[in-house]
């Protein structure tokens, strides 16, 4: 495989708008990262006499969430962090007892409202994207989307009826009554891996949203409830940064990819970075060899 230097460019540097932006988006939802998300519509109209429309609403299955999705090229401005939130707080009105999400693309998120996009998703179920693009000497150029902020357990927007008022801290009873079958089971395959065959990890229940992993007092893996199993987050090693995945991730994406799974996520900020590789791993999937690679060397990184 030849290597080729890439500048880094922008789309209108190569002649491209946000029109050519959604469809290129349209075409492939995926290209987000967000896993496999359905657009269910786009241009949709919430104002008929005021204008604005909605660039994408997608829903992703298997965890039964909505996406209002805003694109725009260059940097993100005011006007489109705004509707994007409008939209979002929209269709939540429109579907009460679904999840939804909001989610801002655009190239830069690096410039004036940075630290609000980094904020906000500790409050509200909001995502991040960044697109890179690159020019190559060949002629032709990539585009890549990154998450660069999202919800710290991922994509939590339960309705309120469905949420524990609570806060007192959870046990292994409280997750076998409030979490799926399938949840429990994942995480007592990789629990059981982890002490049996890579090194001591101590189980953790008394989290508000997540059961982890903890090595010492280090927790190295925390898992997310998915009704078809879990989410995790897994250190990252060395290297890396805010745009620029490290190693590990590089791999971590090619194996899962190599057994029909979604590509992982890079959300730097995940736990002051400690943990940033985010990815679903179903029930029926924990026991493979290539799941159990990616957890044992993860566990060396920690």
């Amino acid at each position: 495989m030849e290597i080729l230097d890439g500048i880094d460019t922008t789309l209108r540097a190569l002649g491209r708008d946000e029109a050519w932006l959604q469809k290129w988006l349209l075409d492939k939802p995926s290209r987000l990262g967000l896993g496999d998300i359905k657009v269910i519509r786009h241009e949709l109209r919430h104002y008929k006499k005021l204008g604005g429309r909605l660039d994408i609403l997608a829903y992703r299955a298997d965890i039964d969430t909505y996406y209002e999705i805003e694109l725009m090229l260059g940097e993100c401005d005011a006007d489109h962090g705004f509707r994007a939130l409008d939209y979002w707080a929209t269709e939540r009105l429109k579907k009460p007892n679904l999840k939804h999400v909001a989610v801002i693309v655009a190239e830069d998120l690096s410039g004036r409202y940075k630290t609000l996009i980094e904020t906000l998703p500790q409050f509200l179920p909001l995502i991040g994207i960044e697109l890179k693009a690159r020019a190559l000497p060949s002629g032709v150029a990539t585009v890549q989307a990154f998450i660069v902020a999202q919800p710290a357990g991922g994509l939590d927007d339960e309705p309120e009826a469905k949420r524990n008022s609570g806060s007192s801290p959870k046990d292994r009873e409280w997750w076998e009554s409030n979490s799926s079958k399938a949840f429990m089971q994942t995480v007592d395959e990789i629990a059981k891996y982890c002490t049996e065959h890579i090194g001591p990890s101590r189980v953790d229940y008394s989290a508000q949203s997540y059961v982890s992993l903890k090595k010492g007092r280090r927790c190295w893996l925390p898992m997310w409830p998915r009704t078809s199993g879990v989410y995790v987050y897994l250190p990252a090693g060395e290297g890396g940064a805010n745009d620029a995945p490290s190693d590990f991730f590089q791999r971590v994406k090619d194996r899962l990819e190599s057994i029909g799974l979604d590509a992982p996520t890079w959300t730097y900020k995940y736990n002051a970075g400690a943990n940033p590789i985010g990815f679903a791993i179903p029930k029926d999937k924990v026991t493979h060899s290539v799941i159990r690679e990616i957890i044992s060397e993860a566990y060396s990184l920690a």
